[in-house]
Formats: C-alpha cells, sequence, structure tokens
C-alpha cells in the first residue's frame, strides 16, 4: 500500500510496480483515483473516509509505506495491514504521533521509518530507476 499520492507517493507507486508488486493507494478522497490507476498503474484505489471500504480491505497489505507529512491516525491504516505487515513512515512530521498498542500487538504488526537509505543503497536504486525507465513528473 502507498499512503499518500504526492510525489514520495507517485515514485513509490512506480517503483513498487516496476518490481512487480501489487500496489494499492489510500488516499482521503477519490480526487487522486484515475492519476493513480491510469497514469501510475495502480491495482487498487482506497479511500480512507469510506468506511465499509477500508473494513473490507482489512488485513490484506503486507506493508504500508506512508507519505504523509502531517499529523494523522495510524490506527485505520494498522488494520489494513496483515499478520506480521509493516507501517513504514517516510512523510516527515515533527509533532508525536498516537496510536492505540493492540493495533499493533495483537497482529504482531511494525511501524517503522526510513529518511534515506545509504550511498549504496541509493546508486542501487538509480540503477534500477534507468534501468526501468522510472521518472518523477
Amino acid at each position: 500500500g502507498i499512503l499518500g499520492l504526492g510525489g514520495v507517493g507517485h515514485m513509490g507507486v512506480k517503483v513498487a510496480k516496476a518490481m512487480g508488486h501489487h500496489v494499492t493507494v489510500i488516499s482521503s478522497s477519490d480526487k487522486k483515483r484515475e492519476e493513480a490507476m491510469e497514469h501510475l498503474g495502480a491495482d487498487e484505489y482506497l479511500v480512507s473516509s469510506d468506511v465499509e471500504s477500508m473494513q473490507k480491505a482489512a488485513d490484506q497489505l503486507d506493508y504500508i509505506i506512508d507519505t504523509v507529512p502531517v499529523v494523522h491516525p495510524l490506527e485505520p491504516y494498522l488494520s489494513l495491514l496483515k499478520l506480521d505487515g509493516k507501517l513504514i513512515l517516510m512523510g516527515v512530521i515533527n509533532t508525536p504521533l498516537q496510536f492505540v498498542s493492540p493495533m499493533v500487538m495483537l497482529g504482531r504488526k511494525s511501524i517503522t521509518g526510513s529518511f534515506i537509505g545509504s550511498m549504496k543503497e541509493t546508486e542501487e536504486m538509480l540503477e534500477f530507476c534507468k534501468e526501468k525507465g522510472l521518472a518523477s513528473m
């Protein structure tokens, strides 16, 4: 899953698809559905404010790359993760985030983060993007 469809989210969808993953874009409204599905090649689009759709999608994602750079609740997205799923924070937020611990504990879920890789990882990623013809929009 890719949460947030800004610059980092765009590249997240492109890279994940190039790696052969099934990609679900998660957004707060339906405004970016066409962009996600038709321009970026996402497989599914989930509106986080649609309670029924969120409930149907529960326990279905292995990972969620969270690119949202503002405070937001984590529980709705933690509920989408499978057993041992990971929520990877990539949006820089300078205020504390909160969540209820059973959401993590009961599903053996992890919340982790990533800012930038090592020089070697960056070089590998740039080479991968070159090979696959991936570029930012």
